[in-house]
């Protein structure tokens, strides 16, 4: 009879997902993971087929994590706001998450394409402001990177933002990407007559 396994799966990518959530991806490897298990390696690869598949379970945790924060309400602010708000609040609280999903070599230009998995978004953004759906993906993805900026610096700790600034700053980006959009949907209208 095989012995018992005394490490369910579930125990082991609970102990990665806290790894990483407290030390970053580059933390998890099987030695440290067998030590924060207080087993020997065997197990996770009795589960796993390698550590990627643990990563990957990592990583799908971490979304939807992040998920969860960007649908959160935020008292007195519209919905699309919140979600920026609420991105950087991720950053600023999940900072080892947010370096895993959003800063790290692998991701490349899939960083991007997560907005893109998520259609809440678009449909907050189009609740407040009525663009083409072309439009609305270009307003999208440069507000996208404007938050990710602030939210880089927040995760790696080379500036602080007081929180009421960074809703007037979201505001202002907001507002100025609308009145370049909209003047230039406008004035290509008038270049069509």
């Amino acid at each position: 009879m095989p012995p018992k396994i005394r490490i369910s799966k579930e125990k082991i990518a609970d102990t990665a997902f806290k790894l990483v959530q407290e030390r970053g991806m580059n933390a998890l490897s099987a030695k440290n993971l067998a030590k924060a298990l207080d087993c020997s390696t065997q197990p996770l690869f009795w589960w796993f087929e390698n550590m990627d598949g643990i990563k990957d379970v990592v990583e799908k945790r971490a979304k939807e994590m992040f998920v969860g924060y960007l649908k959160e309400q935020v008292e007195g602010v519209n919905p699309y706001k919140a979600i920026g708000l609420n991105y950087i609040r991720f950053a600023k609280e999940q900072k080892q998450l947010f370096k895993a999903l959003f800063m790290s070599e692998s991701q490349g230009d899939d960083t991007l394409s997560i907005i893109e998995e998520m259609p809440f978004i678009l449909d907050a953004l189009n609740s407040e402001s009525l663009l083409s759906r072309e439009t609305a993906l270009r307003v999208l993805k440069e507000m996208w990177l404007f938050a990710h900026g602030i939210a880089t610096m927040v995760a790696t700790d080379t500036a602080q933002f007081d929180p009421i600034d960074v809703k007037e700053m979201l505001t202002a980006t907001f507002k100025g990407l609308l009145m370049y959009y909209r003047d230039d949907v406008a004035q290509t209208k008038i270049n069509e007559q």
